[in-house]
């Protein structure tokens, strides 16, 4: 049966994104949608874990490596060319310069599933029906049970301020200037600032300051390398090569979605300009409001 298959890989973040776009283009070709969510050094949680899916939709946590010696079977639909030496005899289209008719018609071209594997969410996309997939598609109620109790402990339900820090493996790519933060929440006394960082000193320094909130975490961002720096080259399990060289485990990335869920709640700065996690937070913000 021809299927929209959509492949969510890397960390939560890049997952969510290429979930929503994938959803909502499957939607707009009125096929049914397959998740594969594998658990990977970068995400341990499983699609079960995080989200309550209410429509017809199946998700497993197939991993990409599989697909691999069947990627004759798909149209594969695709911003990231690199992957496409271990997918057998497979060409790829880029999503990119589409829009919502052509994107029909290579739908309808061939009577193969697509298989969209992208982080991206591409601005062709009809944005009410990317907000319309934000609201369907809920997270579980023991991770919103956690949301609520933060913010009614901490007082936060007439609104806040939001601020994200990635530090550990972006450190690299973009830089953060903490103590500016740290200048603009103890300037701002009569406002109160959600602060969420994957790091605990980081977070443990805004903490000192009485306007500012952080959630309590258990687990934090490990490294996949142990003896190797946050920026350091490895092959994952799948054959892949990267360089951020993390392992988030499921209790650590639930606590991530409870801090992805309270930044989307609140007024958040332009921290950075690279994190996925803050881009698609502020979304779901704007589709919630």
């Amino acid at each position: 049966m021809k299927h929209f298959h959509v492949c969510c890989d890397g960390s939560f973040g890049n997952r969510y994104s290429g979930l929503i776009g994938g959803i909502t283009l499957a939607r707009l070709c009125n096929l049914p949608v397959k998740v594969s969510w594998p658990s990977t050094n970068m995400c341990r949680a499983r699609f079960y874990e995080l989200f309550s899916w209410e429509n017809d939709l199946e998700a497993s946590d197939t991993n990409i490596r599989e697909y691999y010696p069947i990627g004759e079977q798909y149209n594969l639909l695709s911003c990231d060319a690199s992957y496409l030496q271990f997918f057998k005899n497979q060409g790829r289209t880029e999503p990119g310069g589409m829009n919502v008719e052509s994107f029909r018609n290579f739908v309808n071209s061939s009577d193969k599933p697509v298989f969209y594997y992208t982080p991206l969410l591409y601005d062709w996309i009809p944005e009410e029906e990317i907000k319309q997939t934000i609201r369907d598609l809920k997270f579980g109620d023991g991770i919103l049970d956690r949301v609520g109790k933060f913010l009614d402990e901490n007082e936060l339900r007439q609104g806040y301020y939001g601020i994200h820090l990635r530090m550990t493996d972006f450190v690299n790519i973009e830089s953060f200037d903490v103590d500016h933060w740290i200048r603009t929440v103890s300037k701002a006394s009569d406002k109160k600032f959600f602060v969420c960082s994957d790091d605990p000193g980081t977070e443990a320094r805004f903490n000192e300051l009485p306007n500012a909130f952080s959630y309590k975490k258990v687990h934090k961002t490990e490294k996949y390398i142990a003896e190797g720096e946050w920026h350091h080259p490895y092959t994952d399990d799948d054959g892949r090569h990267s360089v951020f060289n993390v392992e988030r485990g499921a209790e650590h990335v639930k606590e991530a979605v409870v801090d992805f869920i309270l930044l989307s709640l609140s007024n958040p700065f332009d921290t950075g300009k690279q994190s996925t996690f803050l881009k698609m937070a502020k979304r779901v913000g704007t589709a919630l409001r």
